[in-house]
C-alpha cells in the first residue's frame, strides 16, 4: 500500500506512518497503534505474513482463531491481496474465479481498474520529445539534404551521423506514438543520406547496410515518400555493385509507393539507366518516355519536393540521368543533347540547387558523347571544369566514369594524338587524389 492507503487502513494520520518509516527501529508506536498493527498482520494472508516473518527473521505469526459470522465477514473483507498491484496480478493469473472472487471487494476492483487506467494514461502522455525538438531535427535533415549538393561528402557524413545519433537516443526514451513515428522518419531519412554519401565514397557494402536500415525505418513510420526514395537509392546501389537486374526489380517496386510526380520520374529515370546497362534500348526508351509524361502530373510529397536537395529530382538531374542512359546505349547525339541541357540548367539555375556531383558527372558524360562523335577537342573542353575539382569533392562515381573515358581515349581513334595523351595524364592525376583516397586510414589490425 501507499503511505496514505496504509494510514487509512489502520485509522491513523498518514504523517504518523511517515514518522514510523523514517524512524525505523528507534520508533515505538503507542500501545493502541501497536494493537492495530498486530491485528492488520494477523488478518493478512499467508503470503504476506510469511514475507513479514522472513523480513524480521522470526517464525510466522499465527492467526487468532476466528469463527462463525466473524470468519465469513473476515473472508469477505480481507481478500488474498494487499494492494492494487496484488489484485491485478491475481487477475492476470486467472485466480479470480469461484470462491476467490467472493473475497474481492467490489470497490477495490473498481478502484484498482480506475487507478491502473489513470497511471497508464499519464505515462502515455509523457514524452521526451517536444515540438521544438522535432522542428529542430526536421530543420537539420532539410539543411543536410540541401547542403550536401555543395559540400564534400566526408564532413557531411559527420553531421549526418551526429544528428542520427541524437534521434537514436530519443528513440530509447518514451514519447507519444505519433512522435515515435516522426523519429523513425528522421532516422530513415538520415540513413538514406548516409547510404548516398557511402556510395559517393565508393563503399557500396556499407551503403547497402545503410539503405536496408533506412527501409526498416520507412516501414516503421509508414511514409511512402521515404519508401519510394529508398527503393530508388537501393536500386542505384545494386546498379553500381554490378547487380543490375536486382536494381530493375527494386526501381519497379518503388513505384508502388511513389505518390508524387518527382518520385515517379526519379524511379523511371533510374530504371531507364539500369536497362541501358543491360543493353535494352526498348525498355530504356519506354522508361524515359514514361518519365516525361509523369513530370506533367501536379502531385508532390514532403520528402522529394519539400525537403528536396539530395531527395529531390529536378529537370537538370533528369537530363543528366537521360544522358548517362544514352551513353550506355552508344547514342551520341541524344547523349550530347541531354548532357548539354543538364549542364545549362545547373549553370543557370538557383545556386542552392546546383549539385557539383551531378553537374560534374554530366560533364564527363558529355565528354564521352563527344568522343563517340570523334571530337577530342569537345571532350577536353567538357572535362576542363571537372579536372579542376577540389580533391574532397572527387566522388567515386567520377573516378569510375573517367576511367571509362580513358579507355575510349586509348582506343585506335585517339591513341596517337598528343592531346589524348595529355588528357589521359590529367585524368590519371585526378583519379589518384579522390575523396575516398583522402580519408586517413584506420588503425592497423
Amino acid at each position: 500500500m501507499s503511505i496514505r492507503e496504509f494510514a487509512a487502513h489502520l485509522g491513523v494520520h498518514e504523517r504518523l506512518v511517515s514518522k514510523w518509516e523514517a524512524g525505523g527501529a528507534r520508533v515505538h508506536p503507542r500501545p493502541i497503534n501497536q494493537a492495530a498493527l498486530d491485528t492488520s498482520l494477523a488478518r493478512s494472508d499467508d503470503v504476506v505474513r510469511a514475507r513479514f516473518a522472513a523480513m524480521i527473521d522470526q517464525p510466522v505469526v499465527d492467526r487468532p482463531p476466528v469463527s462463525g459470522m466473524d470468519a465469513r465477514a473476515g473472508q469477505l473483507r480481507h481478500a488474498p491481496y494487499s494492494s492494487d498491484a496484488d489484485l491485478l496480478a491475481l487477475i492476470d493469473a486467472g485466480a479470480m474465479r469461484g470462491d476467490a472472487l467472493a473475497g474481492i471487494s467490489e470497490r477495490d476492483l473498481i478502484m484498482a481498474a480506475a487507478h491502473e487506467a489513470s497511471e497508464h494514461a499519464g505515462q502515455a502522455e509523457s514524452t521526451n520529445v517536444g515540438a521544438t525538438t522535432l522542428d529542430q531535427l526536421d530543420a537539420d535533415v532539410r539543411r543536410i539534404a540541401n547542403d550536401y549538393v555543395h559540400i564534400p561528402p566526408v564532413p557531411m557524413m559527420v553531421e549526418m551521423l551526429r544528428v542520427r545519433r541524437r534521434v537514436y537516443r530519443l528513440l530509447e526514451g518514451h514519447q507519444r506514438p505519433a512522435d515515435t513515428s516522426h523519429l523513425y522518419l528522421l532516422a530513415g531519412s538520415l540513413s538514406g543520406l548516409l547510404a548516398n554519401a557511402s556510395t559517393d565514397l565508393g563503399y557500396f557494402d556499407a551503403a547497402g547496410e545503410q539503405v536496408r536500415a533506412a527501409w526498416a525505418y520507412s516501414e516503421l513510420c509508414g511514409h511512402n515518400g521515404l519508401r519510394a526514395w529508398i527503393r530508388g537509392m537501393h536500386a542505384l546501389i545494386e546498379y553500381w555493385s554490378e547487380r543490375p537486374r536486382r536494381g530493375v526489380v527494386l526501381a519497379q517496386s518503388g513505384q508502388e509507393y511513389a505518390e508524387s510526380a518527382t518520385a515517379k520520374v526519379r524511379l523511371l529515370n533510374i530504371e531507364a539507366r539500369i536497362w541501358s546497362k543491360l543493353g535494352s534500348d526498348a525498355d530504356a526508351d519506354r522508361c524515359i518516355r514514361a518519365a516525361a509524361v509523369a513530370r506533367e502530373v501536379s502531385l508532390a510529397d514532403t520528402l522529394h519536393d519539400e525537403v528536396g536537395g539530395v531527395f529531390g529530382f529536378n529537370d537538370a538531374k533528369s537530363h543528366y540521368y537521360a544522358g548517362a542512359t544514352y551513353i550506355h546505349l552508344g547514342q551520341a547525339e541524344l547523349a550530347l543533347d541531354a548532357t548539354q541541357r543538364a549542364i545549362e540548367l545547373y549553370s543557370t539555375g538557383p545556386s542552392e540547387q546546383r549539385s557539383y556531383g551531378a553537374e560534374s558527372l554530366a560533364r564527363v558524360d558529355n565528354a564521352a558523347a563527344h568522343l563517340l562523335n570523334g571530337s577530342l577537342d569537345g571532350a577536353a573542353e567538357a572535362l576542363q571544369p571537372v579536372l579542376g575539382l577540389a580533391e574532397d569533392k572527387r566522388i567515386a562515381q567520377l573516378e569510375e566514369r573517367l576511367t571509362r573515358v580513358r579507355r575510349r581515349i586509348a582506343g585506335p581513334d585517339f591513341r596517337d594524338a598528343v592531346q589524348a595523351r595529355r588528357l589521359d595524364e590529367r585524368i590519371e592525376e585526378f583519379c589518384d587524389s579522390t575523396a575516398a583516397k583522402g580519408i586517413p586510414p584506420g588503425p592497423s589490425s
